[in-house]
Order: structure tokens, then sequence, then C-alpha cells
């Protein structure tokens, strides 16, 4: 996704620590991955959903020396904080902010950056193979380092273009809070659901929406012949049959009725005065 010697820096994402020893039980019967890979991998993806099993936020939890680590956008730090510390009860867990920042970087950058890099964590993302690498920084060097290397930074607004051109969700744009399921956001195909874990806040209506095949609108990739301009909303036939959550006039992601999937998937629909295709991810475990 990056060429070479490329990073970009998140000044929206937030680190939350997470000490003591029962940090592992605390954790397990709150997020929908199992807390326990943490044991084999340095990172996992989850997330946190309200008891009826609506989506809340997304996040990555690292094991980093004696902690975890939780990297979650800025604006939902507190709203996460505030939950823990209404689950954590008796636990002997103590949680606090990181100053550590968030950065992608190029998957060639992780041995040029070993040695300069002392007080650091990297890892693959674990949605993704091969795509970026994330990596946390507990330092003010960073900076330094990326002039001196003369490292090409990547905009946000240029990340943005990337990731969509790349299939890449972003829950905080590609969600509706407190509204989304899981299985509609193929949350599993991106590696964020332990279906063997047990018990979790929102575990029964996941589980029911995947043994029961219940859910009815599921996430695509969409692409646009872009003319003027484009709706949120996608109809046919007078009909919404999808939302559109974000795009950049050629590639995007949107929400489509699956029953009307079924039988059009494959036509060109016209949205706004531009034309639409639906796709499925490349990560997509139908692809």
């Amino acid at each position: 996704m990056f060429q070479k010697n490329s990073y970009t820096f998140f000044k929206n994402k937030s680190l939350i620590e997470i000490h003591g020893k029962d940090r592992f039980t605390f954790l397990q019967g709150i997020i929908s991955n199992d807390v326990y890979n943490l044991k084999n991998n340095t990172s996992i993806y989850s997330s946190i959903l309200t008891p009826q099993g609506r989506f809340i936020t997304d996040f990555f939890l690292s094991n980093y020396k004696d902690h975890f680590l939780i990297e979650i956008c800025e604006n939902e730090k507190d709203l996460i904080l505030q939950k823990f510390k209404m689950y954590k009860l008796r636990s002997e867990v103590e949680l606090s902010v990181s100053k550590g920042k968030v950065y992608l970087i190029s998957n060639n950058l992780e041995d040029i950056l070993s040695n300069s890099m002392k007080d650091s964590l990297c890892f693959n993302d674990p949605r993704f193979k091969n795509l970026f690498k994330r990596l946390y920084i507990f330092n003010n060097n960073a900076g330094k380092i990326y002039r001196d290397l003369k490292l090409n930074k990547i905009s946000d607004e240029k990340f943005n273009n990337l990731r969509i051109q790349n299939s890449i969700p972003d829950f905080s744009k590609d969600a509706l809070k407190n509204k989304s399921l899981l299985m509609e956001m193929r949350f599993d195909e991106l590696n964020g659901i332990s279906w063997t874990k047990g018990c979790y806040m929102g575990q029964e209506i996941t589980a029911r929406m995947k043994h029961r095949n219940l859910q009815k609108r599921k996430l695509f990739v969409i692409k646009i012949e872009y003319n003027t301009f484009i709706d949120d909303e996608i109809r046919f036939e007078d009909d919404v049959v999808g939302n559109i959550t974000s795009h950049n006039k050629k590639n995007g992601l949107a929400y489509f009725n699956l029953n009307f999937i079924k039988k059009n998937k494959h036509i060109v629909l016209i949205c706004g005065n531009s034309e639409i295709r639906i796709e499925d991810p490349w990560w997509s475990i139908t692809n």
C-alpha cells in the first residue's frame, strides 16, 4: 500500500495502557476477540459492543512488555475509559493514557528503524498482511529520525485516499454507531471476532447473526464513474438499497441491502449523476 520509505502519523489516535495481573480475564468478557491470542501474537483487532450487539468502537490491542496497549480514536478514548472503569469492579487492573504516538510505516522500514527506535513497538496490522506496519513510539525522537533519514511523510488526505483505494474500512466513518452489527461490517473477515472464546458483551446477538444468517445488509466496495455529484443514499427504482459511508470519487465503501444484492449485484447503478458498480472487498472470504 505504501511506497518504500514512507510513513504517516495519526494525530487522531490515542493509546490506553492496561496494567495489572487481571488484565487478561478483565478484557476477555468485554471485547469481541480472544485476548489470550496475545500469548502468541503481538496484536489483535477487536471491538466493544452494546449488550444488544451494536457496534460502539473498534481498536487494536497489543501486548507490550508487562501491559496491554489499546490503540483507539482520540474522540473515543474517554468513552472507552469510562466503560472499562465501569466494568472493572474488583479486577486488579490499572488504566491510564499513554504518551506513545501512533504511526503507519511501509514494510521495509522496520529493519531501517530498529536501531533508532529503541523505545517502540512495531507489528503487522492484524487485519491484513503486507500492506503496512503499525508503529508505536514512546519518546520524542521520531520527528528528528524521520527527517534525518529523509523519509516520505504521507499526509492525512493522501492516506485517506490510499485507505479507500485499498478498501480499508475506518469504522469511525464506515459504521453507524450504536446501530451497526459486526457481521454487517464483515468484522469476522477482518479477524476481529473469536467464535470460540465464550461470552462477551453483545456475543449472543453476534453469534445469532452468524449462525442463523440474519444480517439484512453488508459492507461492499463500490467503483465509481464520477460525473459531477454523488449522493449518500443509493436508490434503485425509488427504493433506498444502499448507503455510502466514504468515497474518493473513484472508490468507496457502502452498505447494501442483501436482498437487493442477491439479484442485482452486477448491475450498474446511478447515484446522483454518477455510475456505481458493486464488488466484494479484496480481503473478503468470498474472494
